[in-house]
């Protein structure tokens, strides 16, 4: 059977079960409902049935009490006069009876009650036998609750009766119209499977072209990556003849030449130069972009890298008047990482900050720990700053920022920020920049903990050597 028709069947069974889930639940929600709502109907009767009939027993016991004769002690009648007293909080407070409370009849009558209690309690506890006028106050204040209790007791009986009517007729009500529901889910479930038929067969269809693309595309990527490596080898091997050869006119090697000469050949030099810089970026980006590149990862010392990326742009430092500013905190422990591919990230960015900082200005370079254990390399430069808008165009392949005839630096190949985003993914850090318009910016590389390492030195009888630690997580 073919896959999409496989998959389609499977979602239809899939459908048909949770109409069924559907059903089944909805059946026995309802259930559930009612019977709750009866069970409660029947719990509030009982509730207001045993109040009644502990006020009928206290009346009694009074009046036993009262009669001459009687061997009734005084401690039973108060004993039954407390279980009265034991049913009337739980009706005004407990969280079972807050349905009962709802009836402001019900409520308003236990309440007297309670006060009615607490009025008779010093009288009920004083009582004795021989005290005509106590006994006719107890009664007087009770019996008018028996008929009141009695009369809200019958009064909850047909509430309830008519509820459960009522109530069984919406389960009908609802019962009829879960089953249109039913039907008509299962009506819109048989359309849709037919409607995914169809639209395998065109996605079947849709596939092919697809696959058809893919092929054409890997073709061109595969003919991409040849040219790039052709033309990596083609240009490179002229290119460093004429950095070569223009190098040895400009510094006189074979005699002295005019100096309009001389300046042409610094010129000839300079461009072979930056053309072998933006052929060596392309073919690193799009490696990285392919994936392809892979790093040569050992463990460095931070500041040796930083001292190594220094030293590569003095040259640049002296043609623009920028100096460079060292801080890197003590104690810092080592990176795994590819240092070749670390160095060539930094020196991006320090010649960034050198070419967009105004004469005379500094660049702060620092290192320092990450809260979450990992290492930052910062560059700070006092230049004209980015807009949000400029920085996305920076991050492009190609991108330039163009500040205006005042700034003074050498074209670039757009490709700096890119490339150094694409090495520190390789690592598993991340480049951030900030930038404001006017105060200048700040370039980022972090470094995830799992790089940092921390040497540590085994000391013993056998003799001492020097292994490593993984610090991070």
């Amino acid at each position: 059977m073919d896959r999409k028709l496989f998959l389609i069947a499977a979602l239809a069974l899939a459908v048909f079960s949770g109409i069924a889930i559907f059903t089944v639940t909805s059946f026995t929600s309802l259930t559930q409902r009612h019977n709750f709502e009866v069970n409660r109907a029947q719990s509030d009767v009982w509730v207001m049935s045993q109040l009644t009939l502990e006020l009928e027993r206290t009346l009694h016991a009074v009046h036993m009490f009262a009669q001459p004769g009687s061997t009734l002690p005084h401690k039973e009648m108060m004993l039954r006069y407390d279980l009265l007293w034991s049913r009337v909080p739980p009706i005004l407070t407990a969280r079972d009876t807050a349905h009962l409370r709802s009836f402001t009849e019900i409520n308003d009558t236990v309440t007297d009650l309670k006060h009615t209690l607490l009025r008779l309690d010093p009288i009920v506890e004083n009582l004795n036998r021989t005290d005509r006028e106590a006994m006719n106050v107890i009664q007087d204040a009770l019996l008018p609750f028996s008929s009141r209790l009695n009369r809200l007791s019958s009064l909850i009986v047909t509430n309830t009766s008519e509820f459960e009517k009522a109530y069984n007729q919406d389960v009908d009500e609802r019962t009829r119209k879960l089953e249109i529901s039913v039907v008509v889910i299962l009506l819109g479930a048989l359309l849709m499977v037919g409607l995914l038929v169809i639209e395998s067969l065109q996605i079947r269809k849709l596939l092919a072209h697809a696959r058809s693309a893919e092929q054409r595309a890997e073709e061109a990527s595969r003919a991409k990556s040849s040219f790039l490596a052709n033309m990596s080898h083609e240009l490179r091997t002229p290119l460093t003849g004429i950095i070569g050869f223009s190098g040895m006119m400009e510094q006189e090697t074979m005699g002295p030449l005019p100096p309009k000469y001389k300046e042409y050949a610094g010129d000839i030099e300079k461009s072979g130069k930056h053309l072998l810089d933006l052929i060596n970026d392309i073919l690193d980006l799009s490696k990285a972009e392919a994936n392809k590149i892979e790093l040569d990862a050992d463990v460095h010392d931070i500041t040796a890298i930083i001292e190594q990326s220094e030293r590569l742009v003095a040259g640049l430092l002296e043609t623009y008047s920028v100096h460079v500013v060292t801080d890197i905190a003590d104690n810092l422990p080592e990176i795994r990482v590819d240092r070749r591919r670390v160095v060539q990230c930094v020196v991006n960015l320090l010649s960034n900050a050198i070419k967009f900082s105004p004469d005379g200005s500094k660049v702060l370079l620092t290192a320092a720990p990450t809260s979450g254990g990992g290492l930052s390399i910062a560059i700070h430069d006092q230049g004209k700053g980015m807009s949000a808008d400029d920085l996305k165009i920076a991050m492009q392949p190609f991108g330039q920022i163009r500040h205006g005839p005042d700034v003074q630096h050498e074209p670039g190949t757009g490709l700096g920020l890119p490339l150094v985003k694409s090495m520190m993914e390789l690592h598993g850090g991340d480049l951030e920049i900030t930038s404001t318009p006017g105060q200048g910016t700040v370039a980022r590389l972090i470094f995830p903990p799992r790089l940092a390492v921390n040497r540590y030195r085994q000391d013993g009888s056998s003799g001492s050597g020097e292994s490593f630690i993984f610090t991070g997580r």
